[in-house]
């Protein structure tokens, strides 16, 4: 009889000590996913940071390959830049622009898009225009560019030197 009254007394702990390790689990498997989740976003973020920094590094390689593919390919065969060939003459009529008073080189490479800047000798200023002394190719000193890849924006600069390329 003792026995049958520690039994009835203790029926209800079985349910008790149940619900206690299912909210301890629940806990701990919101938990990971929490985690996983933060994991994720990072990962994400890293990875479109780096495809930005990459569009933006293909910015400059296009440059240097257009100016370099420019000098060697000349109509008059001497492999040197003149002192009047300027952006537009490198880049073509259409992918020169000026923006807000920069002349700037658009274009777009994997999904993402880039814009390059160039400076200038002596005073390491934006070229203004892609079409006059000022903006000739053998005054850059120096080219940025600025990559953007889903909302994300990185850049790059080079400096350049003509004997280089």
């Amino acid at each position: 009889m003792n026995n049958k009254r520690n039994f009835l007394m203790k029926r209800g702990s079985v349910l008790v000590f149940s619900l206690f390790v299912m909210m301890i689990s629940l806990v701990i498997g919101i938990s990971l996913m929490t985690t996983s989740t933060i994991g994720r976003k990072s990962s994400l973020s890293s990875a479109k940071s780096v495809n930005s920094f990459q569009v933006a590094d293909s910015g400059i390689e296009y440059a240097y390959w257009k100016i370099r593919d420019y000098r060697w390919n000349e109509a008059d065969g001497n492999h040197v830049l003149e002192s009047t060939d300027d952006l537009d003459d490198v880049f073509g009529g259409t992918d020169c622009v000026v923006e807000s008073g920069n002349a700037v080189v658009n274009g777009s490479v994997n999904g993402g898009t880039y814009k390059l800047y160039f400076y200038r000798n002596p005073s390491n200023t934006t070229m203004n225009t892609c079409t006059d002394a000022n903006s000739t190719i053998e005054r850059i000193t120096k080219i940025k560019s600025v990559g953007t890849y889903n909302g994300i924006t990185r850049s790059v600069e080079a400096d350049v030197t003509m004997s280089g390329l």
